[in-house]
């Protein structure tokens, strides 16, 4: 849900050419290490360096520069808006959010080291001991490796058609890095370089346990924690289970052919078997003034599992997002006072899966605004009234859409009296062909 712009900040991928420069640094014993770094990772991924990564180091002080600049020139305002105002009429972020300065202070907290795609240059901060900079290095470089056979800046930039893709190539990007530096660590220990299971529970542990130890990202609405997380927890689990059915392959492979959604990552047999997410049509409400689109986009596995473990419970939200076939919204300004209409619809697999979720979702508006009243509820409908104005939540077969944010009672009336005339068919939609079980075992890793 988050644009292109964020993610790419969050993920710290686009960061110009920063302060320290390699004279000073010659002499670091990390830096040292640079070359045995790139020639082990050649060794197990099989793609050779083609030109030395220039280096540098960073004090906190001058990354939040950094970052500030960087974010200046590259968050264009209307895209903080648009990212902000969506989160915002989800529920996901309290209604004073501030993306921006959260995105800043977020990095700021969190940020060891980053690779800038854009500059071809590796940064390392003053923040770590040598043994914890050696393995740093090991995943940055890896960014190098990768970015000198596959040009990141495209693969992040130009490659993704929509949020929820951005987000699983983020994951390619992190996951694949996250698995070569544990790989790295078994390498340097004389074992296989072949992160075991615990190396990867410890992953998925400690991305929450770590909270503790960071207070701003501990502070931050779940969804931005998540979205701060997943391409290295996920991320790190699908291309392992890449690596196990196809061996050194994958290294070429994630890239050459990459995962187009969330649910892809999160289900790798998805990814093998090419399901990916549907693109359901909005229906044609019409709504009374003049209008303007702020944004629109699409809506992952992902995003539901946040937002169902927002509002409704863990379990639940485990058990109902992966039936999620696709899901598209588009926001509104209406009239001179701009006021925010969400538009809203998402596919499911069966028409009983869409129907758990629209009592979920019933969940979701009570919890999501301070006054929530309904004026209509059925098996198939909810109506009534929040805080953007009224609203109307309909089922359709398969199909969950919601209109949220229109202006007064008759005009409510009028739109849940005549429902648009493109609004889905009120029947379960044609299965496409299941997903491999993700609980049998991936054949064995090729030599």
């Amino acid at each position: 849900m988050v644009s292109k712009a964020v993610a790419l900040t969050l993920a710290c991928c686009l960061f110009s050419s920063g302060a320290s420069d390699k004279s000073k640094t010659s002499n670091d014993p990390v830096f040292q290490q640079l070359d045995h770094i790139v020639k082990t990772l050649s060794g197990i991924t099989g793609l050779e360096q083609k030109r030395a990564v220039p280096y540098g180091r960073m004090n906190k002080r001058q990354l939040h520069q950094f970052l500030a600049k960087r974010m200046k020139s590259s968050m264009k305002p209307d895209e903080v808006h648009a990212d902000e105002l969506s989160l915002k009429l989800f529920g996901l972020v309290p209604t004073d959010f501030d993306l921006k300065q959260s995105t800043l202070d977020l990095l700021t907290e969190q940020a060891a080291a980053f690779y800038d795609y854009q500059e071809k240059k590796l940064f390392l901060l003053d923040t770590s001991s040598f043994t914890e900079e050696e393995i740093t290095l090991a995943h940055e470089l890896s960014h190098a490796l990768v970015d000198q056979h596959f040009d990141m800046s495209k693969f992040m930039e130009e490659g993704p058609t929509n949020d929820d893709e951005n987000l699983a190539h983020s994951a390619v990007v992190e996951g694949q890095a996250t698995w070569l530096m544990m790989a790295y660590q078994l390498k340097q220990s004389g074992a296989e370089p072949v992160p075991t299971p615990d190396m990867l529970k410890q992953v998925t542990e400690g991305s929450d346990s770590n909270n503790a130890l960071y207070p701003v990202l501990s502070a931050s609405p779940l969804y931005i924690q998540r979205s701060l997380l997943f391409p290295y927890v996920e991320g790190t689990l699908f291309f392992d289970a890449v690596y196990r059915k196809l061996g050194k392959e994958s290294f070429a492979a994630v890239f050459k052919d990459p995962p187009v959604d969330s649910s892809q990552i999160i289900h790798p047999d998805r990814y093998f078997a090419h399901i990916a997410a549907t693109k359901p049509a909005l229906p044609a409400w019409k709504l009374d003034g003049s209008s303007k689109k702020v944004t629109e986009g699409d809506m992952g596995e992902f995003d539901y599992t946040i937002l169902m473990t927002v509002f409704a419970d863990k379990e639940k939200a485990a058990h109902l997002a992966p039936h999620l076939r696709g899901s598209q919204y588009r926001i509104l300004e209406m009239g001179k006072e701009k006021r925010p209409v969400l538009e809203y619809i998402a596919e499911w697999d069966t028409p009983e899966h869409a129907k758990e979720y629209l009592a979920v979702y019933k969940q979701v508006l009570q919890g999501k605004w301070k006054a929530c009243e309904f004026l209509t509820g059925t098996e198939t409908e909810l109506g009534g009234r929040g805080d953007i104005g009224y609203f109307t939540t309909r089922l359709e077969g398969a199909y969950v859409t919601s209109l949220e944010g229109i202006r007064d009672k008759e005009e409510w009336a009028r739109i849940s009296k005549d429902p648009p005339a493109n609004a889905p068919p009120a029947k379960q939609a044609a299965p496409k062909e299941a997903a491999p079980d993700t609980a049998k075992a991936v054949p064995a890793a090729k030599s």
